[in-house]
């Protein structure tokens, strides 16, 4: 009986410790997917809206002599604006590349890197083209 309890402790310990263990750098990423009330939330209280982001992104591209009309927003990742026209949300490990805005400063970068992710839409934000 002893010894039964001692397993069950161990088993639990084991448990605990191995999923304590098994987060990587990525999965401590702040991730917000388009299409969620979390998302809707972020976007108000940001100082940087949509709209700007959308501008900011085209200016970037053609800083960069791109011709690009703009790719669709599908996740804030860190307080970024990530704008790629390579998701796709039927793979959860895909590679994330596009221009990057910063929701408080307005910077922006182009970023290239593989990550887990959590679809929620196949469909991003896009700015209404007038």
């Amino acid at each position: 009986m002893e010894t039964l309890k001692i397993k069950h402790y161990l088993t639990i310990i084991f448990m605990i410790l191995t999923l304590t263990s098994c987060s990587n750098g990525e999965e401590k990423m702040d991730i917000i997917a388009y299409g969620t009330s979390e998302f809707d939330e972020f976007v108000k209280n940001a100082p940087i809206s949509l709209d700007e982001a959308w501008e900011l992104q085209l200016k970037y591209y053609e800083e960069q002599n791109q011709k690009v009309i703009g790719s669709p927003l599908f996740f804030i990742i860190d307080g970024k604006y990530i704008f790629t026209p390579y998701y796709n949300a039927k793979i959860l490990e895909v590679k994330i590349e596009g221009v990057a805005v910063d929701s408080k400063t307005g910077e922006t970068n182009y970023i290239n890197k593989k990550i887990k992710l959590e679809p929620t839409s196949q469909f991003g934000w896009r700015k209404n083209q007038k």
